[in-house]
C-alpha cells in the first residue's frame, strides 16, 4: 500500500492511503492512524529538517520508547539516522516499527523547501530481489519529487525557469 503522512508533534498521521486490489499484503493502517515518529520509517523522513537541539526539545527523555530492535534508543542515535536518511534522499526500513513490515519512504517539500509530508510504500517483510527493491525506491522517490514539484518545490542547484528577454527594436 502507498501512504501519505504528515507529522503532528511526535506523531505521524496517515492522511491518504492507496491499496491496489492485486496487493497480497494488507496493512491495518487507515487514514487517521497515528504512530510514533521516532519509531517509523515515515517518521524518520518527517524529522529530517530538525536540528539536534530541535530534536532534543521534541524528545527530552534520555531513552526513547522502543518498538523493535531497530528503534533508536536515544535522541542522538535518532539524529544520526535521520541525517543519514536526509543525505540519501529516502529511507528503506525492514522491521523498523513492526518486524513483519518493510517501508520505502521519501520526503515531500513545499515551495519554500520545508518538509511537509512523506510518501511511502509498505510491503510485507521478506527478501526482495535487488532489482525489485531498487525499482520501489526509484518509484517512491520519483512520485515524491513529482508531488513536491506540484507544490512549487525546486531542488537546490536546479536552474530556475529562464524567461528569454525580448529583443528591443533598434529604431
Amino acid at each position: 500500500p502507498g501512504n501519505l503522512v504528515v507529522r503532528d508533534g511526535r506523531s505521524i498521521v496517515y492522511v491518504a492511503k492507496v491499496s491496489p486490489a492485486s496487493q497480497p499484503f494488507r496493512s491495518a493502517v487507515v487514514v487517521g492512524t497515528r504512530l510514533p515518529a521516532h519509531a517509523t520509517v515515515l517518521g524518520r523522513v518527517l524529522l529530517g529538517d530538525l536540528t539536534l537541539p530541535q530534536l532534543r526539545e521534541l524528545y527530552p527523555e534520555s531513552v526513547l520508547e522502543t518498538f523493535s530492535d531497530r528503534t533508536p534508543h536515544t535522541t542522538a542515535e535518532l539524529f544520526d539516522m535521520v541525517q543519514a536518511d536526509r543525505a540519501r534522499g529516502y529511507v528503506w526500513g525492514e522491521g523498523f516499527f513492526e518486524t513483519n513490515i518493510s517501508t520505502v519512504a521519501a520526503p515531500i517539500r513545499d515551495r519554500s523547501g520545508h518538509l511537509v509530508a512523506a510518501l511511502g510504500v509498505t510491503i510485507g517483510s521478506g527478501h526482495l530481489q535487488e532489482d525489485v527493491a531498487e525499482e520501489m525506491v526509484r518509484r517512491v522517490r520519483t512520485d515524491a519529487d513529482e508531488i513536491s514539484s506540484l507544490l512549487g518545490y525546486t531542488p537546490p542547484g536546479t536552474p530556475g525557469r529562464v524567461i528569454p528577454m525580448r529583443r528591443q527594436d533598434s529604431r
